[in-house]
């Protein structure tokens, strides 16, 4: 989709459009991908607070008495030991073991929701529809109902004024249902930037009152819209994956390193017996991080060599304000370059410059 004509819009967008954000097209939806600029809003996130749309993020609500059992045979992670209230982090996998996409399941009071990633929104839904079972009902709420993260170390103090929630004594990963500015939400302490902070689920209708009167109200604290551009600089400081890049129909679980969420002794799911049998042979090219040792941004795409053998490619990269302004990269590589302080080279518009690979996170805040 090119045409602005034939994106969707978030609930959300005429208050990006009064505040003059730089909307691109993103996962079939306008998106803001900056308001005030990239580095204004992620020095806002990881000093401050700021203030994400991510409505275009598939919600679909599953409610039924088999549901845990069911997603059980289907996601990597396990579902049916979260706790109530609790979300957790799951991956959806093919038969090879690549993933479908990368998912957060939230177990509510007598019905559980799980977010997808926009761009896999209707993958996703077609999937969970291919493998219906007995006892399982599904609502798509996709476009319909809205996503505000505020994201950063004065989240509390923003938050906690205007919810009937005691958010200061919300777990990390742990939700609440209650109100904001006394509209319905579901308020959960998630979020994509490697601070602290919450995702607002809110009805589309109440999701613009919510924003605007919480930026007016965090003025003071610092608080300020922030795009997508600000985003992934974020999420990439704090290692996360974004599917598409660090995450794919080819790259597994196994290979981004995502091994902790990958509950082998569940009996069956699928892509088990792939993933397995890839962890024993250990042979598989695998993500790190790379720091560059120069000036020069390693971009998605571009070739890392060992000595004179191509062996992988760049997944993601940025520079990063949270690392001293040193340009950061993840890169898929051969095992025998994936080792922490091996000195790589990455082929930059025909030139080699010298990258050292690092452990993951770049960024990790302080507790």
């Amino acid at each position: 989709m090119t045409a602005s004509t034939d994106l969707r819009r978030t609930a959300l967008y005429d208050e990006h459009v009064k505040l003059g954000a730089r909307l691109v097209p993103f996962a079939g939806f306008e998106m803001p991908v900056q308001y005030s600029g990239i580095l204004k809003e992620h020095d806002a996130v990881r000093h401050r607070a700021g203030l994400f749309d991510l409505s275009h993020m598939g919600q679909f609500i599953l409610e039924g008495p088999n549901v845990a059992e069911w997603a059980d045979t289907l996601a990597i992670n396990a579902v049916a030991t979260m706790k109530p209230m609790q979300a957790r982090y799951n991956i959806f996998c093919n038969p090879h073991g690549g993933a479908h996409d990368d998912t957060i399941f939230y177990r509510l009071d007598g019905r559980w929701m799980l977010v997808v990633n926009g761009a896999n929104a209707d993958k996703m839904w077609d999937h969970l529809n291919a493998n219906l079972a007995d006892g399982v009902r599904l609502q798509n709420l996709h476009g319909r109902n809205a996503l505000i993260a505020i994201q950063g170390p004065k989240s509390v103090e923003v938050l906690a004024p205007h919810t009937d929630v005691d958010v200061a004594n919300v777990k990390y990963y742990f939700c609440a249902e209650g109100t904001v500015y006394g509209k319905p939400a579901i308020i959960a302490r998630t979020g994509y930037t490697g601070e602290d902070g919450f995702e607002l689920f809110v009805f589309g209708e109440h999701a613009p009152e919510i924003w605007s009167n919480l930026l007016r109200d965090g003025k003071d604290l610092g608080l300020e819209a922030c795009g997508l551009g600000a985003r992934d600089v974020l999420r990439l400081e704090a290692g996360m994956p974004l599917y598409g890049h660090e995450l794919t129909e080819e790259i597994t679980p196994v290979q981004a390193g995502l091994q902790w969420a990958l509950k082998t002794s569940k009996p069956e799911f699928i892509g088990r017996n792939a993933l397995i049998e890839q962890l024993e042979r250990d042979d598989y090219p695998r993500i790190v991080g790379l720091m560059m040792n120069g000036r020069a941004p390693a971009r998605e795409g571009y070739k890392v060599f060992l000595g004179d053998r191509e062996v992988g490619d760049v997944r993601s990269g940025s520079m990063a304000p949270a690392v001293g302004g040193k340009n950061i990269a993840t890169a898929l590589v051969a095992k025998d370059a994936a080792t922490e302080g091996t000195a790589l080279t990455v082929d930059i518009r025909g030139t080699k410059h010298d990258a050292t690979v690092v452990a993951l996170p770049f960024y990790k805040r302080a507790k």
